[in-house]
């Protein structure tokens, strides 16, 4: 026989998971409708090659479009927005130069009014 305390325990229990749309008979997993990416916004789960909910997927197509880099693009260490060629994009090194334009000016500038004052023991700007 239950005591007062399980069968308060099983009356809350029924109150909080009331709402849940999933039970015994209807269990959330892997291969649920609700969990995989079938182009609803609830889904998130690989199906089909497609990954996310219709929103996920939506902010991703927009977000590819905008991006100039892809396949035939590819940001990496060659690339020509990666190196330091004199315009803003590129950092990395690119014959003996490293930074973006506006770096590279800083720097000549910097370095221009740069007065060692031995007594200091650092540059005076």
């Amino acid at each position: 026989m239950a005591t007062q305390l399980e069968i308060l325990a099983e009356k809350y229990r029924k109150d909080i998971l009331g709402p849940n749309i999933y039970s015994e008979q209807k269990f959330y997993s892997s291969t649920n409708k609700n969990a995989l990416s079938d182009g609803d916004e609830k889904g998130k789960g690989e199906i089909d090659n497609s990954i996310g909910s219709s929103v996920d997927i939506q902010n991703r197509i927009d977000n590819m479009g905008r991006n100039h880099y892809n396949k035939g693009n590819e940001y990496s260490s060659i690339n020509k927005d990666a190196l330091s060629d004199g315009d803003e994009f590129g950092k990395g090194e690119l014959d003996g130069k490293v930074g973006s334009l506006t770096d590279i000016k800083t720097r000549i500038d910097v370095v221009a009014r740069n007065k060692f004052n031995p007594s200091k023991g650092y540059p005076d700007f």
